[in-house]
């Protein structure tokens, strides 16, 4: 899963102060996709190619036609700002493990509260809402994760859709931005520190995102970004603390604010690293995406990644609902309460005839 560099804004911050869900809910019925027993070539062969409003959408399905230009390859450009801006948040957020035993429990639990937000604002904001369109959400949930999303500061909604879906669609390529076939570090954090790969922003260019741009929320966060996320990823989670219970600056700043933010960054890193080299293939043993129970626990139900490689249309991102899973018990829950609906869905036979068709011989079912 993409994350940008990071802003200036965090220099100065850090300087200043220091159910299965199958079950349909109430209201809504999941919608049930019949393409799930294609491999990824067929998935991409029979997508439709006319509208960027369309169910099962091209432009995050994998394309087969992608060959790496041969010859040598770029040299790589280290953007030395990442690296000292990188190294000095890991510092701070080190420093922060020290300072939780001064923490009050208030503040530990609205660390807490804080993670779970911004983890929410990138697995069902922009991951499975605005990357794959995988459910829809009304205009107030829209705007609750476009905010999450600020506090998570891991690039604005369009930036990230937009990276996540040539992520899918030249997966383990260099046109991936972040190609786990080039090693663990640069699938985890090294390719925010270096600059793209000319295909990633070749094919970047070229994919059609007319969902994002005429999305208001999309709009308005773009434009604001770095004010929101001074506001959400650094200020309310440093001053809540101070204001409302007598936390110092110091602790509410560092455990609540640069800790928490770095956790998060390493558990959506993660998925980009960990899910691509560790675990098994039950879907789909042709590609290099696995199932890491760890990687689900800690970014909130993110690492059932051979299942989300196989079916990314699925708003669950894992056939077993909201087992390790927050995000998909929260969009069932948003689902209960009549602020989403459309849920996409695979079929339990689709999912056995795939397992069986191209999987690793691990599934238990």
């Amino acid at each position: 899963m993409p994350f940008a560099p990071l802003h200036l804004s965090l220099l100065w911050g850090f300087f200043t102060v220091f159910s299965d869900p199958r079950r349909s809910c109430t209201f809504y019925k999941s919608r049930i996709i019949q393409t799930g027993d294609m491999t990824e070539a067929e998935v991409a062969e029979n997508q439709p190619q006319s509208s960027a409003h369309s169910d099962v959408h091209s432009e995050d399905a994998f394309d087969p036609t992608y060959r790496e230009k041969e010859g040598p390859k770029p040299p790589l450009n280290i953007v030395w700002k990442n690296v000292i801006l990188m190294g000095l948040l890991h510092l701070g957020a080190l420093y922060g493990v020290f300072l939780i035993p001064s923490a009050s429990l208030n503040t530990l639990l609205w660390t807490l509260l804080c993670y779970i937000i911004s983890a929410l604002g990138i697995t069902a904001g922009a991951h499975r809402l605005w990357s794959h369109r995988s459910y829809k959400a009304s205009l107030p949930l829209r705007i609750f994760l476009g905010v999450a999303n600020s506090m998570a500061f891991q690039n604005d909604i369009f930036e990230w859709a937009r990276d996540h879906r040539v992520h899918h669609k030249y997966s383990e390529s260099d046109a991936d931005p972040h190609n786990a076939k080039r090693g663990f570090f640069f699938a985890h954090i090294g390719w925010l520190l270096v600059r793209k790969h000319p295909d990633v922003i070749e094919k970047g260019g070229k994919l059609q995102l007319q969902d994002l741009t005429s999305d208001p929320v999309v709009r308005f966060q773009r434009k604001n970004y770095k004010l929101s996320v001074v506001l959400m990823c650094f200020l309310v989670p440093t001053l809540v603390p101070w204001y409302f219970w007598g936390e110092s600056l110091w602790v509410s700043y560092f455990v609540p604010s640069l800790l928490r933010y770095t956790v998060v960054l390493n558990a959506t890193w993660l998925v980009n690293s960990a899910a691509h080299m560790w675990g098994n293939r039950p879907y789909d043993k042709n590609i290099n995406p696995r199932e890491n129970k760890f990687v689900a626990f800690s970014a909130i139900g993110e690492g059932f990644h051979n299942y989300h490689h196989t079916f990314p249309y699925d708003y669950a991102s894992s056939e077993f609902g909201c087992k390790v899973n927050l995000t998909t018990c929260f969009i069932d829950t948003m689902c209960w309460l009549g602020l989403a609906s459309d849920r996409k869905r695979v079929t339990r036979d689709l999912i056995h005839s795939r397992i069986q068709r191209t999987g690793d011989g691990t599934h238990r079912g």
